[in-house]
């Protein structure tokens, strides 16, 4: 009898579990939990530590060495190639010359008696294979060496009229105004051009000139032509640059040039600052202004001047001893060899390595 009873309890109360399992299933959802995945704990190869490279498997380099920077690639839309002499036609008489003045000058004929009276223009006749046709010129010509034997006729900015006259030109060539009235009365012809007092870059004009009117037009176009190529290779060059070292450059007692000169123009195309950039034309230096300026190279004709003088001791120049001499006086006249001053400073002011880069 109990067994049977315990038979219904039992079962009552599985009915009842199960009826409130049924009442509830539509608010609780029971989720059974996600097995884990499977581990592959198979044992991998340990790895071997690296073995550092020891210092003497090291490959060292080496240092390199500064480099010059190579010139810019520039279009060059000019044709520098030297033009045959056959290719050059004669000067064809009578021809016309505008002066400095705008006056206009008729040359009929080749001049076979030329006073050039201006440094750079002897230089210029003597280039192109002319300097026989000079009969005289002024006593500060110094180059070429056959010019001491031209006849003087005054000094630079003193004309000897009477001496002139005597020597009977079919053309004098001056550089400044003051006497041609004087020779003009004379019924001498005068040919006048203002000095290039600040403008190198003129200079193959100034040949060319020549080359027409005594007709030596081949030997004109290969003298300026070498001139503009030199010219054209160093200014792109330079423009790799951007400030050279401060300089002075004395002409004697202190006296310097300034920005508007051939030197003042010459330092401006090599990137050399010129502490005497704000003179206009040339102008006398104090010690007392060198001495603040501080520069640190010195162009002059006489370094004793400055090694000698206690007072300079302490500029840089003279500590570095950088108070150099340049060899010729080309950089102070405006003709053909105004190119090779140039180089020449270069030279001493970089190193003569500059010029093979250049010229490569």
């Amino acid at each position: 009898m109990s067994k049977a009873l315990n038979t219904i309890v039992l079962s009552f109360l599985f009915l009842t579990i199960i009826a409130s399992c049924s009442s509830n299933e539509t608010n609780t959802i029971i989720k059974l939990p996600i097995s884990p995945a499977p581990v592959d704990y198979s044992t991998k190869n340990q790895l071997s530590p690296t073995i550092p490279v020891p210092k003497s498997q090291i490959t060292s380099k080496s240092l390199l060495k500064p480099q010059l920077p190579s010139p810019p690639l520039v279009k060059i839309e000019k044709d520098y190639t030297i033009v045959k002499s056959s290719n050059i036609p004669d000067t064809k008489y009578p021809i016309k010359i505008t002066r400095s003045d705008n006056k206009e000058i008729i040359i009929n004929k080749p001049p076979e008696k030329i006073i050039a009276f201006d440094s750079a223009a002897v230089e210029i006749l003597y280039s192109i294979n002319a300097g026989n046709k000079i009969i005289g010129t002024h006593s500060f010509v110094t180059y070429p060496k056959d010019s001491k034997n031209i006849t003087k006729v005054g000094d630079a900015f003193n004309l000897n009229i009477e001496k002139v006259l005597s020597l009977n030109p079919d053309l004098f060539y001056i550089f400044f105004e003051r006497y041609i009235n004087d020779l003009e009365k004379n019924n001498i012809k005068v040919v006048y051009e203002k000095t290039l007092s600040d403008n190198f870059e003129a200079i193959p004009n100034r040949i060319l000139m020549w080359g027409k009117i005594v007709n030596k037009n081949n030997e004109a176009y290969n003298i300026a032509n070498q001139f503009e190529i030199k010219l054209f290779k160093i200014k792109s060059f330079f423009k790799n640059y951007e400030e050279g070292p401060t300089i002075f450059y004395d002409t004697g007692s202190l006296w310097t040039p300034g920005n508007n000169t051939l030197v003042g123009k010459t330092f401006n195309l090599l990137k050399l600052n010129n502490i005497a950039k704000d003179v206009s034309g040339y102008k006398q230096f104090s010690k007392e202004i060198l001495i603040k300026k501080n520069p640190q190279i010195i162009i002059t004709s006489d370094p004793d001047f400055f090694y000698k003088n206690t007072e300079f001791k302490n500029l840089t120049a003279i500590k570095n001893k950088r108070i150099l001499t340049l060899d010729s006086n080309s950089l102070s006249i405006a003709g053909p060899r105004f190119i090779n001053g140039i180089e020449e400073l270069i030279e001493i002011v970089y190193s003569p390595v500059y010029i093979d880069n250049i010229y490569e």
